[in-house]
């Protein structure tokens, strides 16, 4: 399905019209192949289903901003209506058409802002002190800096700014910045945080929040982010909501009325069919977080180096092995310039049904020469139900003489 048809399809179809973004290497999207077949022939009277291939339709998947897959889009009119993120979501599809049916509606709403996004301006990010992890996108290969206590960064035009924060003091770090400076901030930290400076940060597009002591009130507060297209909120594990999940799920329906163009954990949804996402508890969808990554190589003596890759999976998540017929694979690359060749294939931990969690060692022997190695890794992971593009990780190290 290309920009051209979809577009086609859109403006001729009198029918709402489905759209299933997926991609051969994501596992849940062909679990729920079946399902969406059975409900299409099901409803094909009232609906019709078209498919967008992640890979080969990279624009589709741009303009409606798709982070993780499987996501559903339902379109009336022309317009989406509903968005939903992970593998459920049929039955609030159903009711969805069933809400259409009763209005009989004509004119939709327009697209909200997320689908098209303005491009940014130039602007330049400033860092003072110990701070946060910053990524600009599209990010060139990391450069390790140590002792700089001030780190100025130039956010090209139509580049994105993304700050990651793992504790309350590295939040203090952006105290100074401009409010619109950011673009992304992912906040994941054990102890709580001052939310005055996630609020202050008016800029932001994109917001992953985990921290502990988050109550109804601090969520509420988030409605000051009108400019927010995605919100993760994880439900605290603490006591900060007296009555538990139930008031989790009032706060965030609450934001769903106060951000009406943002999708909150997953989910959006037209105006008309807001309700739908009350109806019962929403499915907590997670960005995919960062995969940590560690590499260190040892000589043989005889030309060659045995070295050891270590991937640390987030919680809940999992990655494939080499082989795996589930979902792509782990990919370990040497860059094109590289002094180094693989000798053999790289070893994979013995995984039940070739899933990947936690920490995983892949060894690898290597011949060549150089004082450095290099290698280029590529990490699709899925969690909670969604897949997510892989991550691109560029490692080097040392190799050092066996003891």
């Amino acid at each position: 399905m290309s920009l051209a048809h979809l577009d086609e399809i859109l403006a001729d179809e009198l029918r709402p019209v489905l759209v299933d973004f997926t991609a051969e290497w994501c596992g849940p999207c062909g679990d729920l192949a079946p399902e969406l077949e059975r409900f299409a022939q099901e409803e094909q009277d009232r609906l019709r289903l078209v498919s967008v291939d992640f890979d080969a339709h990279p624009e589709l998947s741009d303009r409606y901003d798709i982070e993780s897959l499987p996501t559903l889009v339902l379109f009336a009119n022309g317009a989406p209506v509903l968005r939903l993120a992970g593998p459920d979501g049929l039955e609030k599809v159903a009711a969805g058409l069933d809400a259409l049916h009763r209005t009989r509606r004509g004119a939709v709403p327009a697209e909200p802002a997320a689908m098209n996004p303005d491009p940014t301006p130039e602007r330049r990010l400033v860092l003072c002190g110990t701070g946060p992890t910053v990524t600009i996108k599209p990010a060139a290969k990391p450069r390790e800096e140590a002792g700089v206590p001030e780190i100025t960064i130039a956010v090209p035009a139509g580049h994105s700014a993304v700050a990651e924060v793992r504790s309350a003091q590295e939040l203090h770090a952006l105290a100074g910045v401009c409010p619109d400076a950011l673009d992304g901030l992912i906040v994941s930290s054990e102890t709580p945080v001052d939310l005055d400076l996630v609020v202050r940060l008016t800029g932001l597009s994109f917001l992953e929040l985990d921290a502990p002591g988050v109550d109804a009130d601090q969520v509420a507060r988030l409605a000051a982010l009108h400019r927010l297209r995605h919100l993760q909120v994880e439900e605290p594990d603490d006591e900060a909501f007296d009555d538990g999940a139930l008031a989790f799920d009032e706060a965030i329906r609450a934001l769903h009325m106060s951000l009406p163009d943002t999708e909150i954990n997953g989910q959006w949804a037209s105006p008309e069919l807001l309700h739908l996402l009350a109806e019962e508890e929403p499915a907590v969808q997670e960005p995919g977080e960062v995969v940590e990554a560690g590499l260190e190589a040892r000589h043989r003596g005889d030309g060659t180096v045995t070295a050891y890759l270590v991937l640390t999976l987030p919680e809940r998540a999992y990655a494939f092995a080499s082989g795996s017929t589930e979902g792509r694979p782990v990919s370990v690359r040497l860059p094109e310039e590289s002094s180094w060749r693989f000798v053999g294939e790289p070893v994979f931990p013995h995984a039940p049904g070739a899933r990947l969690t936690g920490a995983v060692l892949i060894a690898m022997d290597l011949a060549g020469t150089g004082d450095r190695l290099d290698l280029e890794v590529s990490v699709p992971v899925c969690q909670d139900g969604s897949c997510y593009p892989p991550f691109d990780l560029y490692l080097t190290c040392v190799p050092v003489p066996v003891p």
